[in-house]
């Protein structure tokens, strides 16, 4: 939400952030115009809600954007509140629940002609192990659904990880009450395409090769640089946003299996972690979603009727997130792996930070002590 808040800013945009926290980094932003305190949707949906439409009549906004699993589904499933205060640009309530729904990411995939990786749904750690033994290790265990709509609730999911053993699996997967998938690993690169799909097309894109992660095996990206699109790849995309049904902001994470074979496994389809790359890669994702939806984006060419080509982020550009990248160092350093981290420790120029911008410097700052919170609250 910090890079959507600066892009926005940056496009000619007024913004108010939201949070149930203090130390929301966006909130420290100099692009932010004003703040406000809201509930958490993941405790009541309804005072989530509530107040937004109380903010929403307050003062008059242009559009709402969504930071979070939880705040997204909260917002679609009680936005009769909210429509008649401002536009949303969300697709239907199905369609917002089939973006959560991890086996609905893998059977679209597979309609629209991608890879994919095989999957077995299991109810308990007994068939967890049972379907490990089947697709042999290591395999990655994963929530039937991001999150999902509670009582009273967005309740989230734990979060997924790749385990290597029987032992690993079985102590991991107590924690999927609700279910769980178990996914073949599939070896090779993970790429990222960031984009905004609307209007049956994909607007803008930026994609970009993972080059460290943390947790480093199977975690968020550390650090990353954007790459050309393959050949074939928007256009795949493209397809499967459609299938799906989603427009908006998103986030697709494939793996390079092998030579123009992409498999996705996971869809955030909202804001996500590392879109200061495509700020810094001229692919501002907010801003354009923000254009579209309020009739400001690129008129069809002039005497044809075509639509103008997606904005298409510039090779080249690197990405890090600050604290991700120094935990990915200390873990090479603890596992005697030094050239790993000695290649983590070298500058590079033209980086984008999650945090960090000298023009920005306070939501650096919120993060620390984000951070430093937490570590006292866990001790």
């Amino acid at each position: 939400m910090l890079a959507a808040c600066r892009a926005l800013h940056r496009a000619g945009y007024e913004v108010t952030a939201a949070s149930s926290t203090a130390l929301a980094a966006a909130q420290w932003s100099r692009a932010c115009s004003h703040r406000i305190r809201v509930p958490d949707a993941g405790e009541s949906s309804a005072g989530f809600v509530a107040r937004l439409c109380e903010e929403l009549r307050r003062r008059p906004y242009a559009t709402l954007i969504a930071g979070s699993d939880s705040s997204l589904l909260a917002i679609s499933a009680l936005r009769e509140h909210i429509e008649p205060l401002t536009r949303l640009g969300l697709p239907s309530r199905s369609a917002v629940q089939s973006a959560m729904h991890r086996e609905r990411l893998a059977q679209a995939a597979s309609e629209v002609g991608m890879s994919t990786a095989r999957t077995i749904l299991c109810s308990g750690p007994q068939q967890a192990i049972e379907a490990a033994e089947e697709l042999g290790l290591p395999v990655a265990l994963k929530s039937v659904d991001a999150a999902h709509t509670g009582a009273a609730a967005v309740e989230s999911a734990p979060k997924g990880e790749v385990v290597s053993t029987l032992a690993e699996l079985a102590a991991a997967a107590v924690q999927f009450r609700d279910g769980m998938l178990l996914q073949e690993w599939v070896a090779g690169n993970v790429v990222s395409v960031g984009g905004v799909f609307a209007g049956e097309r994909l607007l803008a894109a930026a994609t970009s090769r993972y080059l460290r992660m943390w947790p480093p095996q199977s975690g968020s990206v550390a650090f990353s640089e954007t790459v050309p699109p393959p050949p074939g790849l928007l256009e795949a995309v493209g397809r499967l946003m459609l299938a799906i049904g989603w427009e908006g902001i998103f986030e697709l994470e494939l793996i390079e299996a092998k030579a123009m074979a992409f498999v996705p496994i996971d869809l955030n389809p909202r804001p996500y972690g590392s879109m200061a790359l495509a700020n810094a890669a001229g692919a501002p994702l907010a801003a354009i979603w923000c254009d579209w939806l309020l009739g400001r984006g690129a008129p069809s060419q002039p005497g044809t009727g075509e639509r103008p080509p997606p904005v298409v982020a510039r090779p080249g550009v690197r990405y890090r997130w600050e604290d991700g990248d120094l935990r990915h160092v200390a873990a090479q350093l603890s596992r005697h792996r030094y050239r790993a981290a000695l290649r983590a420790l070298r500058p590079h120029q033209r980086v984008a930070h999650a945090h960090f911008q000298g023009s920005d410097p306070l939501p650096a700052l919120a993060r620390m002590l984000y951070l430093g919170k937490r570590v006292i609250s866990d001790r």
